[in-house]
């Protein structure tokens, strides 16, 4: 199921709520003043196993209803992979419609799903927002190792061909490469593009014509953290007038499966149907997803100058080794720490916590121990949206920034679902309903499979 965006602004809607008298200020903080160089988003884009667009995504997490269905793909068969979170197929065809027609054979699903998530992005951000000259267009683009020629376009490729009974048909392996790749009259060495791990880049910039400043960033959730640290940096040295972050991938490819359930990180399902449950006691892996986060950042002076909202401002990121490199959860909670006190934060002033949550045995305890660091009973409520979308990689990070202006204006914390048995009572996982609380600031916790683990923070924004 799709959802239509909204034709006006949902920055309005969103900012109904500031003054609830419901969701008092929380002691101790007060309203920052106005600044210009402030980094702030003002457009979101969302094609995710939630469906279209950032309001999808709020009401599946706010009711506690995972997106996550059996796993299915014509070209994989298997008993091991219970769960997936697949892009609706409906909604996968609207991603390939909104590429043209001629640069499809470059792309592949998840780069699909990428491009209509920058377009909504964009047009999110209002009119005014296109008359940026291209050159001052930076665009950051957070790739999960997923490329193509993958074993299914293999798959795929030597089953037409054996099927083909055309003068030109065979198996040769320059055909089987060229069919693979999509382009099977002649292979074409451009299409190689599909194989490498900056295509969401190369295709999002030809199709909506971004000719600044760029950058492609690799590997699961520290993709995201980095591509969001390079925008900051570039929109405060004046590189740039306006940057789109983008964060995409898929986890459906059967040798990334196959190494995931090797590791043991994969739950087998359970018979309730509760496939991911973070930090409950009987989490027994995760479940891995796919789909694309586009964000439109800029200054908050020029968004104001230009007529545009800001829906959040991002103060900061952090990325270093982490627990499958050595280093403990106390000495982790440090970079977090950190990204607050660099913002004139406390945990104690802090208004929620998005944990990761994969869902593993491991990856949960260490979390759960280095929230016990970070945290240490500040009573500050922590949520986690992974139950509900699964395992994201780099599109991750940017849908919990997405969902940061929802936090602002309900004042809710929404539950974790599953979670009925906590690891401990020195942290206030939200269960069983959502939380009611004045929400001001956002930190968001990440690990990834690859030996990093990294925070970023958000805050109200401030237009006065």
């Amino acid at each position: 199921m799709t959802t239509d965006l909204p034709s006006t602004n949902p920055s309005d809607e969103l900012h109904d709520n500031d003054t609830d008298p419901h969701t008092p200020h929380h002691p101790g903080l007060s309203p920052a003043p106005f600044d210009p160089d402030a980094i702030v988003v003002t457009g979101i884009g969302a094609v995710l196993p939630t469906g279209r667009g950032p309001e999808a995504l709020w009401s599946a997490w706010r009711q506690a209803q995972p997106a996550l269905s059996p796993y299915r793909d014509p070209y994989v068969r298997t008993r091991k992979i219970s769960h997936f979170g697949h892009v609706p197929d409906a909604l996968q065809e609207e991603s390939r419609d909104s590429v043209p027609h001629k640069l499809r054979k470059f792309g592949t699903p998840f780069t699909f799903n990428a491009v209509l998530a920058a377009q909504d992005a964009m047009a999110a951000a209002g009119e005014s927002w296109q008359q940026v000259p291209e050159e001052r267009r930076g665009l950051y683009v957070a790739q999960d190792d997923s490329t193509d020629l993958s074993a299914a376009a293999f798959h795929k490729a030597l089953d037409k061909a054996r099927t083909d009974h055309s003068p030109e048909a065979g198996v040769s392996m320059t055909r089987l490469v060229a069919e693979a790749f999509g382009n099977a009259a002649t292979f074409n060495p451009f299409t190689v593009i599909r194989a490498l791990n900056n295509n969401t880049l190369a295709l999002i910039s030809i199709a909506q014509r971004f000719r600044g400043d760029c950058a492609a960033f690799v590997q699961d959730a520290g993709a995201a953290l980095g591509a969001l640290q390079r925008a900051a940096f570039t929109l405060r040295e004046g590189t740039c007038d306006t940057a789109l972050v983008v964060g995409a991938g898929s986890y459906n490819e059967p040798l990334k499966l196959a190494a995931q359930y090797r590791a043991g990180h994969l739950t087998p399902g359970g018979p309730d149907g509760a496939a991911l449950r973070s930090f409950d006691a009987e989490r027994d892996g995760t479940v891995l997803a796919e789909g694309a986060v586009a964000l439109v950042l800029e200054r908050a002076g020029d968004a104001v100058a230009r007529g545009a909202r800001p829906l959040v401002t991002f103060l900061g990121a952090a990325l270093r080794p982490a627990v499958d490199s050595g280093v403990g959860p106390s000495a982790l909670a440090e970079g977090p720490r950190g990204l607050l006190a660099e913002h004139g934060l406390t945990p104690d002033t802090l208004g929620a916590v998005l944990a990761d949550g994969k869902g593993t045995v491991r990856h949960d305890a260490a979390e759960a121990e280095l929230l016990r660091a970070l945290l240490k009973d500040s009573g500050v409520p922590v949520g986690s949206l992974r139950p509900v979308t699964g395992t994201l990689g780099a599109a991750g990070p940017l849908a919990e920034l997405a969902l940061a202006p929802h936090l602002f204006a309900t004042g809710e914390l929404p539950q974790i679902a599953h979670l009925r048995t906590p690891p401990d009572d020195g942290t206030d996982f939200v269960m069983g309903a959502p939380r009611k609380r004045r929400i001001d600031s956002v930190l968001s916790l990440h690990s990834t499979f690859n030996g990093f683990a990294g925070a970023l923070l958000a805050q109200r924004p401030h237009t006065d």
